[in-house]
């Protein structure tokens, strides 16, 4: 496959699922396209491009380009191969200038660079893919400046020729004419690309090509996705080891293993991707197995003295089980817990219905069943008495308490009325970049020599740096101090050369010869500068640098994220108790950028460790707090509980290791009782009489009870206090 072949040493072994970055680079446009491997199928993910205008803006063009192509897919990817123009190629190897940039950029986004291919032979990958057929074409890739065309036959290209000069039709012609010398016969075919003006295209289509072909030829056009796919055909075709299937999957959509499966058995029964000598054997092994199975249900009955034999012959039962004729000084002894056990819940039932086993008579079946009817009542009372809890819910009509409320979350008490609180602190690092968006004007100053004259009749010393002007208002400076002698006769100045430079770079302080010059802090009439020959050696070009505001972004930016990461910690650690985020106090352990302020680059990275402290507390501690200060304000008949407060509005304000709290609370308050009385008045009534000893005190609006188990005579309250307990509900006035 020519220069992929280093595929097959670096990614034969990748496992499916991984993805993977496809970078076309044409001398006008930047194409990146991520794909991932679906089995034998390439299912394309995402796309980015961008235009470039020269190489110097590859890095950052196609910086942006990848990270389009990211964020469609949605998805990162750490290798990469380039489908490179022959713009970019020398003896169809990277030229050393490409092959440095290319490098820069994969070391900049922390790829690794795999390998390349020309687009030719990626364009005869996508060919013979999607039209399953041995391509035989004319590729001709037109650019704003440059022209090349291939002929590819039997999977190789065969012919190459390019043109650095102004595309035209005229020019295309000559240098497919030169592809006839290499083969008899051109293909009456060919594949354009790389084309961005429409006009040219049809161009392209309505030119006269009957001295060249044939045949009319047909033409198809390529456009920049389509060039992308075609570096990921090839790059897939190497890591599979043989081209891959055409099957482009909807993202969204991706089949399991299992449907792919199903979906793809043919009409031989074969099942892609599986062994069928495999499949068989174990379709014979279930199929003999239940065979098994089936013989043995299907066993012929057997004569009775033979299944007297069988009977005779099975083995005595086991030690531990209970026989039903066991005599009482030999059964296992019962003790009263699990008699009433077996009462209550129909245990005897089975032993009671063995009576009937034996056709008695109807005078035995009626004792027989008035006894299972006394013993069922007798059951039922006493396990109700014995072995049932009550539950008592007693409703009670609130009256409702608002009020402000402050309060202190210290970690160390010193007051009462102060919640003791937790500090619960998390590191959390990482990494992010950002694209540069400065731009920076770089470049080199002009200088030359002038002659300084001086027509005074004292010499003149000129310091370094003294600025002199040009009458469009360029500067120069001096490079070093010059004396400037006397004038040797009057209206006969003296005359001293020097060298000056540029105040600023820039092409524009190339000045011609014969310029005069006035010097910013002298008399102009007694002191004149002149050159005799022109300045040169300035110039200028503009760069991408990192603004201050890419670093300020790309800072905030990452401490957001960690700041997240680490409130998500931190909710982790606290198990159930009351977590504020406004609480939380982040702190920049370190933080690094590898640029600097107009630096110049195209990406920016930033390495920082935070540290998250926040300060918790459990929420019934609060309202155990609330419910004490609502306490001091309500009658002595009425209680105020936690469970019954509802916190309404709170804000919360951390100083240090304090965290204050105030707002607004409701609290629901209800009638004191005294359980134990309680329990002690209503033990071993009914139902009615429960209600009304309960229901003397006014505030509450009904009573229910509810019994664990319930059984069909549990009507009355246990006796014993233990088992009974309440639940008082509280619904607002």
């Amino acid at each position: 496959m020519g220069p992929l072949n280093i595929f097959t040493k670096i990614l034969k072994k990748d496992s499916p699922g991984q993805n993977y970055l496809s970078l076309v680079v044409t001398p006008d446009r930047v194409v990146a396209c991520i794909w991932v491997l679906n089995f034998d199928q390439v299912e394309f993910l995402g796309f980015g491009q961008k235009s470039i205008t020269d190489i110097n803006s590859l890095r950052h063009q196609a910086t942006i380009a990848i990270d389009t192509a990211a964020q469609n897919a949605k998805s990162d990817v750490t290798k990469i191969v380039f489908g490179l123009s022959n713009f970019y190629l020398e003896d169809n190897q990277p030229s050393r200038e490409v092959s440095k940039i290319i490098k820069n950029l994969a070391s900049d986004l922390e790829l690794s660079p795999q390998a390349f291919i020309p687009l030719a032979a990626a364009i005869n990958h996508l060919l013979k893919i999607e039209e399953s057929a041995t391509p035989h074409a004319v590729l001709i890739g037109v650019f704003n400046d440059f022209c090349e065309v291939h002929i590819i036959k039997n999977n190789k290209v065969i012919a190459t020729y390019t043109s650095k000069e102004k595309i035209t039709i005229d020019k295309i012609e000559n240098l497919i004419s030169r592809l006839k010398d290499e083969v008899e016969n051109l293909p009456s075919r060919f594949i354009v690309y790389g084309i961005k003006d429409p006009g040219f295209t049809d161009k392209i289509i309505k030119a006269d090509w009957k001295d060249l072909f044939i045949h009319e030829p047909k033409i198809m056009i390529l456009d920049a996705n389509q060039l992308a796919k075609s570096v990921a055909y090839a790059q897939a075709a190497d890591i599979l080891g043989h081209d891959p299937t055409l099957l482009e999957i909807t993202k969204g959509h991706y089949p399991s293993p299992v449907k792919s499966k199903i979906e793809k058995i043919n009409e031989f029964g074969f099942v892609e991707g599986e062994d069928i000598l495999l499949t068989k054997q174990q379709e014979e092994l279930e199929r003999h197995e239940t065979s098994d199975s089936a013989v043995k249900s299907l066993q012929p009955d057997l004569p009775k003295h033979v299944l007297a034999k069988q009977e005779k012959d099975k083995p005595d039962k086991e030690d531990y089980a209970v026989e039903v004729n066991q005599t009482p000084d030999t059964a296992p002894a019962q003790n009263y817990k699990e008699t009433l056990g077996d009462i209550a819940t129909g245990a005897w039932l089975s032993r009671v219905l063995a009576i009937f086993k034996k056709r008695p008579s109807v005078k035995k079946i009626a004792v027989a069943v008035a006894g299972l009817v006394i013993i069922g009542f007798l059951g039922s009372f006493i396990a109700s008495q014995t072995l049932t809890s009550a539950q008592v819910i007693i409703k009670v009509n609130a009256k409702t308490l608002e009020k402000n409320f402050k309060a202190d979350v210290v970690l160390r008490q010193t007051e009462s009325s102060q919640i003791i609180g937790q500090e619960i602190t998390t590191k959390m690092s990482g990494s992010q970049k950002a694209i540069a968006t400065g731009t920076k004007k770089l470049g080199e100053k002009a200088g030359g020599e002038v002659t300084i004259f001086n027509i005074t009749s004292t010499p003149k010393s000129f310091p370094k740096d003294t600025t002199i002007i040009t009458k469009s208002g360029l500067k120069f400076v001096l490079d070093e101090e010059v004396e400037a002698t006397s004038a040797g006769k009057p209206g006969q100045p003296s005359q001293t050369k020097t060298r000056v430079t540029a105040s600023e770079a820039g092409p524009q302080y190339n000045i011609d010869t014969e310029q005069d010059f006035s010097f910013a802090q002298f008399d102009e009439y007694a002191y004149w500068a002149h050159n005799d020959t022109p300045f040169s050696g300035g110039s200028e070009k503009q760069v991408t640098v990192v603004a201050r505001q890419d670093l300020d972004k790309l800072e905030k930016s990452l401490i957001d994220s960690l700041t997240e990461k680490a409130k998500a910690d931190l909710k982790e650690k606290i198990s159930g108790q009351k977590f504020h985020n406004e609480t939380t106090i982040i702190k920049i352990l370190e933080k690094e950028f590898d640029k600097k302020q107009d630096e110049e680059a195209s990406l920016i990275n930033l390495n920082m460790e935070i540290e998250a402290r926040v300060v918790v507390y459990k929420e019934s501690d609060l309202k155990n707090h609330l419910a004490q200060d609502a306490q001091s304000d309500i009658p002595a008949n009425l209680e105020a509980r936690a469970d019954d407060i509802e916190i309404v509005d709170i804000t919360v304000k951390r100083l240090n290791d304090t965290i204050e709290l105030s707002g607004r609370y409701q609290a629901n308050l209800i009638p004191k009782f005294n359980e134990d009385e309680l329990a002690a008045k209503i033990a071993g009534k009914n139902l009615k009489e429960t209600r009304t000893i309960i229901k003397t005190t006014p505030e509450i609006s009904d009573v229910q009870v509810r019994f664990s188990p319930s059984l069909p005579l549990a009507g009355s309250i246990p006796r014993n206090k233990s088992k009974i307990t309440f639940k008082i509900e509280a619904s607002q006035e």
